[in-house]
């Protein structure tokens, strides 16, 4: 046992290529129209979160001023919003 543990252990140590030192696969993403896009897309599924919880809080008190609040425009405004105020947010980034 012990003689194949040191053996599998040996082969582990002398692996030292697992971890990359360079770029790797992926391209960064540091500035420019990528990262404008990216934080647009990353903004519009908080923004659709965001919206999602305030359809549903306004749906709870429609309850109480007995009208209709809540529906699923507050859904796709929050994701344009959402989707807007990121794509601000890495342009204002880009200046700085």
């Amino acid at each position: 046992m012990w003689k194949f543990l040191t053996a599998k252990w040996a082969r582990i140590e002398g692996a030292t290529g697992l971890v990359s030192e360079g770029q790797g696969m992926a391209g960064s993403i540091e500035g420019g129209l990528g990262a404008v896009m990216l934080s647009s897309l990353i903004g519009a599924f908080f923004g659709l979160i965001c919206g999602f919880m305030v359809s549903h809080l306004l749906r709870f008190f429609s309850m109480s001023f007995n009208r209709n609040l809540g529906g699923s425009s507050w859904v796709i405004f929050g994701a344009v919003l959402g989707a807007a105020v990121f794509a601000l947010m890495a342009i204002n980034a880009e200046k700085n």
